[in-house]
């Protein structure tokens, strides 16, 4: 047999593609589970005529990504299989690319946007309990939800064994493919929290799918990533040691304790959990409303910070009506996210001052159309002057400095202003007295040296403010030395149990959702032009990596775009550049074209990973 290909028993057959594809076998006919990606379809259709299988008469799915969905060609006749609950997002996939709350303002991540790019037929659909003989074999349906809330487990009884296809719940002993698919809401001891603070939200449902699988006493466990694994019981054991490790070192320095306490009380007196400090009163020369911080100059002038909703044009008017502010001279913006930014145009209409970020939010609030990341607003803000670290400029009696902060978000700034007796770092919504805000796997908090809210750390340990402020919290706060220290050493734990979950060299490539990404992720394009399209790739690991992409076009556009390759140094950032011809077809409509992307990484392929959105205008 080839490396590519296990014979599970008798009747049942493995093909390791990017995807597990299991193929059971009825004399000539063949029923496939999870077949995905045409890069196998070579090697699955020789397995099956040196099997004498000519007919490929029934098709499962676990759950409706498109890396396990996407891709083979499924004969017209087969029947197709598909968890009842998620029929949709297989048979009306357009009506998730279509609206508005699946694109902007995304503060909930089911389904996810790993979606079928066209829809799919469907013959049959399967609720707990659901149970048909094909050939040799009785097949039984398990509804496990957590990897996605519609994923079931396919029981297959054949040849004296129990084999459970269980989709993504598990990868390997004690391990999961990825985490950024676990953010989910999440109700605690009766306080709910939506989907966005739901930072491995739908562990508990993962753990509460797979003790369902073990009661059925499956002979093995065969998942949709990952490698067989013949000790069931143990391989549910030690993910859920390895998950309950990983939560408790989140939970030991979370923001989220300031702003949930009832979610987190079985936490409390744990060891290596850091104590919630206590806020101290800003100085008298700062207002606070929205997310919006505001420094008032001895002159009456103000400096501005962030402007997420009308309200604060209005405030910002009564104060200057009031007598208690002149003009405003500047602007900050901390980070991209809506809440911070939705009436920066209104703002920057009405008050005719100076608009500053870093360089790399810059990037997403110029520009939001380039971007699918968490909390994303399509208001787009003028910049006036775009900062790198360490920049300083002299505002009034105070001394502004900026810096890249990616703690909260990635795509985030800090501000220390030194002025009045006081430095005070404005660190956007990065810090609460709890500790660091990294409750968004979307929002890439990445773990290591010299990134993510190790960098952050390490700037507070250098620039000393006397007051940090956050945009959502009044009062002021710091940290000692110590607690630095703890949060640091936590990062540094997180970075190897993390590392330990996931079959990746790096843990940021399970937490991180975008360390492969589109540029940009949504463009209008022509007809009869050409698209431009960059596929970005975060190389995570110690070694260089390569990378391999190939965009995989319209059926109807009868055009294929060649793969292409490149070699990416630690640490860095890595790019695939692709001109892609946008054919000329008469239509009265503007259409959506999602255009997914294939992804090899280090030899690995991972189907169609991550996609872009094209908006073809129609004839005028």
């Amino acid at each position: 047999m080839e490396a590519n290909i296990t014979q599970i028993s008798h009747h049942l057959y493995l093909h390791h593609g990017h995807v597990n594809t299991g193929i059971l076998r009825d004399g000539n006919r063949a029923l496939l589970i999870e077949p995905s990606g045409s890069a196998m379809q070579t090697t699955l259709v020789a397995l099956l005529t040196a099997l004498g299988i000519t007919e490929i008469a029934h098709v499962l799915f676990t759950h409706h990504h498109r890396d396990n969905v996407a891709g083979f060609p499924i004969p017209d006749n087969a029947r197709v299989g598909v968890p009842a609950k998620g029929k949709e997002w297989f048979t009306e996939v357009e009506t998730f690319w279509n609206d508005a709350k699946h694109r902007w303002h995304l503060y909930n991540y089911r389904p996810h946007n790993l979606m079928l790019a066209n829809s799919i037929a469907v013959t049959d659909t399967y609720t707990e309990g659901s149970q048909f003989t094909w050939g040799e074999a009785k097949i039984h349906v398990l509804e496990t939800p957590g990897h996605t809330d519609e994923s079931v487990t396919y029981l297959i009884d054949v040849d004296n064994a129990r084999f459970a296809f269980s989709g993504d719940l598990v990868y390997d002993d004690g391990k999961l493919w990825e985490l950024y698919s676990l953010q989910k809401a999440e109700e605690v001891n009766e306080q709910k929290i939506g989907g966005y603070h739901g930072f491995l939200g739908a562990r508990k449902e993962v753990m509460a799918s797979l003790e369902k699988i073990r009661q059925a006493e499956p002979t093995a466990l065969i998942p949709t990533h990952g490698n067989v694994m013949h000790e069931p019981g143990r391989a549910i054991d030690n993910l859920e040691r390895q998950l309950s490790l990983c939560y408790d070192r989140y939970v030991a320095i979370s923001a989220l304790r300031h702003y949930f306490p009832e979610l987190f009380t079985e936490f409390k007196g744990r060891a290596g959990h850091m104590p919630i400090r206590e806020g101290t009163p800003p100085p008298e020369f700062l207002r606070h409303f929205g997310t919006t911080w505001l420094i008032i100059s001895e002159t009456g002038e103000a400096f501005v910070m962030d402007c997420g909703a009308p309200a604060v044009i209005r405030q910002l008017q009564q104060l200057q009506a009031e007598g208690q502010i002149s003009e405003i001279t500047q602007f900050w913006v901390t980070h991209y996210h809506d809440d911070h930014v939705n009436a920066i145009p209104e703002f920057q209409e009405t008050f005719s001052c100076e608009t500053f970020t870093d360089a790399i939010v810059a990037q997403v609030i110029e520009n939001p159309k380039g971007f699918r990341i968490p909390c994303i607003s399509p208001a787009i803000a003028r910049i006036d002057r775009t900062t790198q670290d360490g920049d300083s400029w002299q505002w009034n009696e105070f001394t502004m400095t900026a810096y890249h902060f990616p703690g909260q978000t990635y795509y985030h700034g800090g501000l220390l202003v030194e002025g009045r007796g006081a430095r005070m770092f404005f660190a956007g919504d990065s810090f609460t007295m709890a500790g660091i805000d990294d409750y968004c796997a979307g929002n890439r908090n990445l773990l290591g040296e010299g990134v993510g809210y190790e960098k952050c750390l390490r700037l507070m340990q250098q620039l000393k403010p006397t007051h940090i402020f956050n945009c959502h919290v009044n009062p002021a706060f710091n940290f000692t030395e110590t607690e630095i220290e703890q949060m640091l050493l936590n990062l540094v734990e997180r970075e190897k149990c993390y590392t330990a979950l996931f079959p990746w060299d790096h843990a940021n490539y399970g937490i991180d959702e975008h360390w492969a990404r589109c540029y940009p992720y949504e463009q209008e394009v022509a007809q009869g032009k050409t698209a431009k399209l960059r596929v970005d790739i975060t190389n995570h690991s110690d070694e260089p990596r390569t990378a391999i992409a190939q965009p995989v076009l319209p059926t109807a556009w009868e055009t294929e775009i060649a793969p292409q390759e490149t070699t990416i140094p630690p640490k860095s950032d890595g790019h695939i550049d692709f001109s892609i011809p946008i054919p000329a077809v008469e239509t009265a409509h503007s259409e959506r074209i999602v255009i997914p992307v294939d992804i090899t990484y280090d030899a690995r392929p991972l189907g169609q990973f991550r996609e872009a959105i094209f908006c073809i205008q129609g004839d005028k």
